[in-house]
């Protein structure tokens, strides 16, 4: 029985209380943050970490879990995570820091935070329905016809112009 109380006591003293980390884990994606005992095992597995001493995933957790609301949002750091995942197969207390991160884009997108290097690859994608359009050339389209694919890309167009539709304009599927 002791040994249960002093369990209970030691979730409680970890359990922060940030009006930021409770936002955040009220969001879809979000749920596990308060489970972050910050370990640093998720920096050490991160590859952009790796690259940059810049992006330190344990330290943006932090951030979130004390309740720097206003510099995590501005921060383009949330929006660098690759999504890899390695730092949830590795996460001893199970927390899923992609979904986190992506919880805290969404609710920096609602507010008007998108860093601009995101937003123009946003912007040039829905300009022409890829990122690479300019770069298409006829080697390209002698491989791909080589290979047997499509080389008329206007496909891309039809494509941009639903996503247009159902997310940018408000309509359904």
């Amino acid at each position: 029985m002791a040994n249960d109380d002093v369990k209970d006591k030691q979730v409680i003293n970890h359990m922060p209380s940030s009006s930021f980390a409770k936002e955040v884990e009220q969001e879809f994606g979000g749920e596990g943050i308060m489970k972050c005992i910050q370990c640093g095992m998720c920096t050490a597995s991160c590859m952009v970490a790796s690259m940059t001493d810049r992006y330190r995933p344990r330290q943006l957790i932090q951030k979130i879990l004390i309740g720097k609301r206003e510099e995590v949002l501005t921060s383009d750091l949330p929006w660098l995570c690759m999504t890899c995942r390695l730092c949830e197969e590795r996460c001893q207390e199970d927390v899923n820091l992609s979904e986190i991160f992506h919880a805290v884009r969404e609710i920096a997108t609602r507010e008007g935070y998108v860093p601009k290097s995101f937003q123009n690859t946003v912007d040039k994608v829905l300009e022409d329905g890829w990122l690479l359009n300019d770069a298409y050339t006829d080697f390209i389209e002698d491989d791909r016809d080589d290979l047997g694919l499509d080389i008329d890309l206007d496909w891309n167009n039809e494509f941009v112009k639903r996503v247009k539709k159902r997310y940018i304009d408000g309509g359904k599927k």
